[in-house]
């Protein structure tokens, strides 16, 4: 018994030596990107370009064609992008740049806004070829839109003072419900706070410039912009 496991384990590494290896590098790159940040920054109706890696992380050379796929990490999987069908030749450790681009909008199963993560997801499609399919690759898109009130309920709460220099005082015009977080984003759409809810948070430490709070209760999420002096 001993020796014919020996053997179907020699045999099981015989039959995946030399098998080609077809998934994302971790690496990739956004235009335009948010500032000191691996995600990306836009409005709605920016166009957003992804350079992306597809990578042979096996140990045969690969030759075929494929094509990148990108949608957004959603139920119904809302499309973003993908590349045409291209012939590609990929040592071990060998990649190819492929450039997607794509537009976030608003709607039904579309982008969020108001510092939601909008997760993608990027993946190779092999049209012909011999390999095994590898790691997906997952950059965020973040919507940055100021003026935004999708998903989120405003003219709920008074906020003073705005423009703001040491501390902003946040109060509910009513008070019937049990109110969880604070979370602060800059311009970028970049977390810079999280703290339990008070009515009175010191925002002195914050740079100059334009941002906004997401408050949360047990049943909603509340957006209030301010301006930090």
């Amino acid at each position: 018994m001993k020796p014919l496991l020996i053997f179907l384990f020699i045999l099981t590494e015989l039959v995946s030596y030399g098998q080609a290896k077809i998934g994302m590098s971790p690496v990739f790159s956004f235009t335009p990107a948010a500032a000191g940040s691996s995600t990306v920054g836009v409005q709605y109706g920016d166009t957003v370009t992804l350079k992306v890696y597809a990578k042979n992380t096996g140990n045969a050379t690969f030759t075929g064609s494929m094509s990148v796929i990108a949608k957004r990490d959603t139920t119904n999987g809302v499309s973003c992008d993908s590349s045409a069908a291209f012939f590609a030749t990929l040592l071990p450790n060998d990649s190819v740049p492929v450039i997607l681009s794509f537009t976030p909008g608003s709607g039904l199963f579309a982008f969020k806004s108001g510092g939601n993560g909008n997760t993608i997801v990027v993946w190779p499609y092999i049209i012909s070829g011999v390999t095994e399919l590898g790691d997906s690759v997952r950059p965020v898109v973040w919507i940055s839109n100021i003026s935004s009130v999708f998903e989120f309920e405003q003219d709920h709460f008074k906020a003073y003072p705005n423009p703001v220099l040491h501390n902003i005082t946040v109060k509910p015009f009513k008070d019937n419900h049990s109110y969880r977080t604070i979370i602060i984003y800059d311009m970028f759409a970049r977390k810079v706070r999280e703290t339990a809810f008070k009515e009175t948070t010191d925002v002195s430490d914050l740079t100059p410039g334009s941002y906004w709070m997401i408050i949360q209760s047990d049943e909603k999420s509340y957006r209030i912009n301010f301006i930090k002096e």
